[in-house]
């Protein structure tokens, strides 16, 4: 055998007379972000040439061939050609197709507190107007100029419904400006002779009726929702998203520059620094915010669903408009994301306290696969790799991205797909950049799944469940403007938008904006830092004796084993192949210590160190630096707030207060709340824990509907009048005004089936009774769930009184604990890693 392999233990490359054979370890040691090294030295062989392709399954081809590309570029624009005449067809002039039924949708009437279609359905043929730019894409500069005049002789906003604001800008603003662009510019092909502004016409139109939103309010964010013939309703919410308020400045603005009425440019601008203005010392804003009082009302900072968009048209209004304050603002804000709300892996971005960067929940949702994409545009390739491989596996894994995903629990826990393009638009964006072939097998997989899954009569459908694949009818109009038009561009290499070199961008939408240089205006910010740079750096990869592709990148498996994708079983290894475990560095994770009590000070002594390491007396308010041995057997504290402890030294404990907090935890019982939608097949999990009292939940509930009483939202009041109500249900009730025995007394004297307690913060504990007394004496369950699982109950049971959940048990171990180890000795266990170079002595000798 005339080969040999050096290789991290993730990944191993035998070579035997010609063959190479590919194993990947089940067992990924924990949060490696450790950098895995690769180098195999093959006698006369080619190694890129050699390596299989094993991430893909389902007849996804490993080599995207010429001939193989142009199908699928083929294949792209018929699904949305098969969608979009169908839609002519069947719904046309109303909004949206439904794709089973071959019937057409408009807002509900009915209903119009039916906001999930309300906010979108307007009456004015959205998904006429959402796919006008497609044509420009698919180069039909017939179906182009037809869908134009449909628009200018069928659409009118005279209607008296009540859409959401942001909605109505990225989806109809939007496309409206971009046709109008496309159709004057003689520098694409796409002018049209006779056109006489029309859609430009309509767009001022539409913006003075959106307008409204940005009016009456204190600090010039903009109301949600507004009534496109009446203005802002009396009974409007004073409650709006981040990117619900912050997504304008691109279609406002160029609205502004095109009609020379700057109302609506200063309205954007006014509610995108608005919301800046307001964040936090992190420099990371919230998810809702209060219009009139500039108050955060939801905390949580993320990259998904309700800030997206906020950082998207940061940096896309600098590309735009070329004004430098908009990437001087994207600038601090992406640092606040990548120190504070990426995870120490590097791969996944979560929801964190905006005011201290805490990790208030476990899951990610399928908006923020957008986020790898805007990566690109800021020029941070690696990063951007690096998290689009955990949306690839999310895909591979079911074959569509979920609404709502668990890291934690590495399962699913909203699971819709309604055919979103974030995915496909990062992957689109980083073949751009990168040109690397294994984006093209990306798209591949997704357009054969959306083929195979969604394809119906009439449409495409979206996904109602990724376990039981089952549809729903309803093709949302972003499917045609924003999802298959990134496929056909992944696939169209020579498509002119992939070749443009000028200040064009496409919205959160899709839209594709090309200004005219005569529009834009001289940057506020006349002196560009010599130690800035502003033109991103070409993609370089790597050396071809190591990886030549995503595919074959060491840390590749470590982003399937983030989502608990299970690979294809591979053939047993020869035994004379071997595996020699290179040095890496070591992972760095650093733990903080709350003080319990703030204002109060530090003993004096505190710490003190000696020359066998440091002792500590208190680890109130400490932050200590933990990083994994070198013979990977757990972990060593090797700094303690600035204090280093070198190889060999101890960082003894004396702190007496964490034996009382640590050393009696054992295995606590939770509950799985979950809360079912149209079908048992289609639920979401909360977690919630158990309270000590009353009966323990052993096996799942029947199921029952879910209640709450405005009148006693707290549950301590007597619920006597409502008993009728309550019997046999289960009580939704808010912490707080009495204790959880008070609480679980009235529900149970009014006949409720269990408690369930929304928490006023994210941390669950165990409720406790009043008394040793009081266990005996309750009959129903007490669960305790976290503020952010309490708020989106609460908005279901605002939306509907036929909520159905069951309580079901879990058992979860404890992540901080101290135990005894072989030789009886006290054992440190920090988030699950268990700590070497402590010593306990809560003695204090």
């Amino acid at each position: 055998m005339n080969a040999y392999c050096f290789i991290a233990p993730i990944k191993c490359y035998y070579v035997l007379e010609n063959q190479i054979m590919f194993y990947s370890k089940a067992m990924l040691l924990l949060a490696s972000q450790c950098i895995l090294l690769l180098f195999c030295w093959i006698w006369n062989l080619s190694f890129s040439s050699l390596v299989p392709t094993l991430m893909f399954s389902r007849g996804v081809s490993a080599i995207i061939t010429e001939k193989r590309r142009i199908e699928l570029r083929n294949l792209s624009k018929e699904m949305f050609y098969h969608g979009f005449n169908n839609y002519m067809k069947y719904a046309f002039p109303e909004d949206e197709l439904d794709p089973i039924n071959c019937v057409g949708r408009g807002s509900d009437k009915k209903n119009p507190n039916n906001i999930l279609i309300n906010d979108v359905l307007g009456d004015f043929s959205l998904t006429l107007i959402d796919s006008l730019d497609s044509f420009v894409v698919f180069n039909d500069k017939v179906e182009f100029e037809t869908a134009v005049r449909n628009v200018i002789k069928h659409v009118s906003f005279d209607q008296n419904n009540r859409v959401q604001v942001f909605e109505a800008n990225i989806r109809v603003l939007g496309a409206l400006l971009s046709a109008h662009l496309f159709a004057t510019d003689s520098r694409f092909g796409f002018k049209i002779e006779g056109y006489n502004n029309e859609l430009l016409d309509l767009a001022y139109d539409l913006g003075q009726r959106l307008l409204p939103a940005f009016q009456n309010t204190n600090t010039g964010i903009p109301y949600a929702r507004v009534n496109l013939k009446h203005g802002v309703m009396n009974s409007e919410t004073d409650e709006t998203c981040t990117a619900g308020a912050g997504t304008f400045i691109l279609e406002f603005g160029v609205l502004s520059r095109l009609k020379n009425d700057t109302r609506f440019e200063e309205a954007a601008r006014r509610a995108l620094f608005g919301l800046w203005d307001r964040r936090t010392d992190l420099d990371l804003v919230g998810n809702v915010i209060n219009i009139q009082t500039g108050q955060w009302i939801h905390t949580a900072s993320s990259t998904g669903a309700g800030i997206d968009s906020f950082y998207e048209y940061l940096i896309k209004a600098y590309v735009l408009f070329g004004e430098t304050e908009y990437l001087d603002i994207f600038n601090e804000a992406y640092a606040a994301i990548l120190k504070y709300v990426r995870d120490e892996s590097g791969y996944l971005y979560r929801n964190v306290n905006m005011m201290n960067g805490g990790l208030m929940s476990s899951w990610i949702d399928s908006l923020s696969a957008f986020f790898p994409g805007l990566q690109v545009f800021s020029g941070d390739l690696d990063t951007a790799i690096k998290s689009h491989l955990f949306y690839f596996n999310i895909w591979r894994k079911y074959r569509a991205i979920p609404e709502r995903f668990n890291f934690y629990l590495k399962n699913v826990e909203i699971s819709s797909y309604p055919l979103r393009p974030e995915f496909i638009e990062s992957t689109y964006l980083l073949y751009q950049a990168t040109k690397d072939p294994f984006y093209l097998q990306v798209g591949e997989m997704v357009l054969q799944d959306l083929e195979s899954i969604s394809r119906v009569k009439c449409g495409y459908a979206s996904i109602k469940n990724v376990f039981t694949k089952k549809l729903d009818d309803r093709m949302e109009s972003f499917a045609l403007s924003e999802t298959f038009k990134y496929l056909y561009l992944l696939f169209d290499t020579d498509n002119f938008l992939n070749k443009l070199d000028d200040n064009f961008v496409f919205t959160t939408e899709a839209h594709i904006i090309p200004l005219p240089v005569q529009y834009l205006k001289k940057s506020k910010r006349d002196i560009i830092p010599k130690t800035e740079n502003l033109t991103c750096q070409a993609y370089q990869k790597k050396p071809t004796q190591f990886a030549a592709s995503i595919t074959n990148r060491p840390d590749a498996d470590f982003a399937r084993e983030l989502v608990g994708l299970e690979e294809i079983s591979l053939p047993p290894l020869d035994p004379h192949g071997y595996c020699e475990v290179p040095e890496t560095d070591p992972l760095i994770i650093s733990i903080g210590f709350t003080n319990s009590d703030p204002d109060s000070q530090r003993p004096f002594q505190q710490l003190v160190q000696y020359f066998n390491g440091i002792i500590a007396n208190s680890l109130s308010g400490l932050k200590l630096e933990l990083t994994r041995r070198a013979d990977r057997k757990g972990y060593d504290v090797t700094k303690v707030d600035d204090m280093r402890i070198l190889p060999g030294q101890i960082f003894e404990i004396r702190d007496p207060a964490i034996k009382q907090t640590w050393i009696k935890q054992q295995k606590y019982e939770t509950s799985i709340v979950r809360v079912f939608h149209d079908s048992h097949e289609d639920y979401s999990d909360y977690i919630g824990a158990m309270a000590s009292f009353g009966p323990q939940i052993t096996e799942a509930l029947p199921i029952s509907y879910l209640i709450k009483i405005p009148l006693s939202s707290n549950g301590c009041k007597s619920f006597k009048a409502e008993e009728n109500i309550i019997k046999d249900k289960i009580l939704f009730v808010k912490r707080g005004g009495c204790t959880f025995v008070e609480k679980v007394s009235n529900a149970q004297a009014a006949g409720a089936k269990a408690l369930l307690v929304a928490s006023d913060d994210n941390v669950l504990f165990r409720p406790v009774p009043s008394s040793e007394n009081d266990e005996s004496i309750y009959s129903i369950p007490c669960i305790l769930i976290t503020n952010e699982s309490g708020m989106e109950l609460d908005k279901l049971l605002s939306k509907s009184s036929d909520v159905r959940i069951t309580l079901m048990p879990d058992i979860r171990e404890p992540s901080t604990y101290i135990s005894n180890d072989s030789n009886n000795e006290l054992l440190l266990v920090i988030h699950g890693r268990i700590i070497r170079n402590v010593r306990l002595n809560f003695n204090g000798q």
